[in-house]
């Protein structure tokens, strides 16, 4: 919801900001090139071509550096699968005080390991395929909730550069239809004019849409790590469990035995 809250808004946003462009259909001819130096349109100058446009592109920008940053101060091995939290419930674990792990993972559910981990201590007294199955199924959710947040960043990768596109067409637009207020032949420096503005929110949307991939990357890096230093922390916890499972069962076979024996041998002695 809050996704398509924030790309729905700088959508209405740009699209806004096409009314006055289309509704006066002039090219402005300030920003062209210096005559006399040869130099380009400052980015100042270049953004003001097409502002709301611009505006909207802009907004994904801190958006997208926002989100950077938050992710990589939240997704991190120190804040997902801290080491004082695992060893302490790795201790617990190994004193087969099973319910008192579950409060602590119960206590920082905030942290990505502590609910699957209590997943495992809850159900220590099932079977292994049945820890390993509720393993699956809460590692797989956790997994795709932190995937479906840092998909904003690939969606902002994807939506800025088509704002561009969509800034850059109704600037061809505009300097075409531009031209018609025009007398004579056609006026090469306003039509280039046009054009090289209309080009600019192309290049806003492409350099923000290549940053947001890039930052991206960064944090899909991060989290597969991180995940699998969770994962592996978690089939840690579970292999003591089975352990201490099969040695309860192993020892509950052997007493079982042993009755079974002194029973029998009761019973020859009597006969």
């Amino acid at each position: 919801m809050k996704k398509l809250m924030v790309l729905s808004g700088a959508g209405l946003f740009a699209v806004a900001g096409l009314m006055p462009e289309l509704a006066f259909g002039q090219v402005n001819e300030s920003g062209t090139i210096d005559a006399a130096t040869g130099a380009l349109p400052t980015l100042k100058e270049m953004f003001m071509f097409s502002p709301y446009i611009n505006g909207a592109i802009a907004v994904l920008s801190v958006i997208a550096v926002l989100l950077f940053v938050v992710y990589m101060l939240g997704i991190s091995t120190r804040t997902m699968v801290p080491g004082d939290f695992v060893d302490e419930v790795m201790k617990l674990v190994l004193r087969k005080k099973y319910d008192a792990a579950a409060d602590l993972c119960r206590a920082n559910r905030g942290m990505f390991v502590a609910s699957v981990v209590q997943r495992c201590c809850e159900n220590a007294g099932k079977g292994q395929s049945v820890i390993m199955d509720m393993i699956d199924s809460e590692g797989k959710r956790r997994a795709d909730m932190l995937w479906n947040r840092i998909s904003y960043l690939s969606d902002i990768a994807n939506v800025a550069p088509m704002l561009g596109l969509l800034g850059t067409v109704v600037g061809m637009i505009t300097a075409f239809f531009g031209l018609e207020q025009q007398t004579g032949s056609i006026n090469a420096k306003i039509l280039s004019t046009g054009v090289g503005q209309a080009m600019a929110t192309t290049m806003f949307g492409l350099v923000v849409g290549i940053a947001a991939t890039i930052f991206y990357s960064i944090i899909k890096g991060r989290a597969t790590r991180t995940l699998a230093e969770a994962e592996q922390v978690v089939h840690s916890i579970a292999d003591h469990i089975k352990r201490d499972a099969e040695e309860a069962s192993a020892s509950g076979g052997g007493t079982a035995t042993k009755k079974k024996t002194r029973r029998k041998t009761s019973e020859g002695e009597d006969a």
